[in-house]
């Protein structure tokens, strides 16, 4: 369940990206990726990694799998140890397989993100 909610936060991170880039040209993706992996490796204590994981979720957009197991999520985010909620939101990553990327008259690929365009990323201000 919880890898369900990390992936579910990638696509949308994947979706600004694609609805960020420029008509003909594919966003880093593997890029981004490899960002997030490497985040994670930062984290060397539950605080940096709580910290993490509620930006990580919050930049991912609306999340309508983890809104609907909200209790079951916040429950197992509560009670596991936050190494091994690392280790699962590495496997996230490494088990993650996009679906073909999207058109612009196709944006089944991403149902859980509404208006992506007018979606403004803080980190990605400064």
């Amino acid at each position: 369940m919880f890898i369900k909610v990390f992936q579910q936060s990638m696509k949308g991170n994947f979706a600004k990206m694609y609805a960020k880039a420029e008509e003909g040209k594919d966003p880093p993706i593997k890029k981004k990726v490899e960002r997030f992996r490497a985040e994670l490796n930062y984290c060397y204590d539950e605080l940096s990694f709580k910290e993490y994981l509620s930006d990580f979720l919050v930049r991912g957009g609306l999340n309508k799998y983890f809104h609907e197991h909200q209790e079951e999520i916040s429950l197992l985010i509560k009670k596991s140890s936050w190494q091994e909620l690392r280790i699962w939101s590495l496997l996230a990553i490494a088990s993650y397989k996009p679906k073909d990327k999207p058109t612009n008259s196709d944006d089944s690929s991403f149902p859980n993100n509404k208006k992506l365009e007018e979606m403004n990323d803080e980190s990605e201000e400064e």
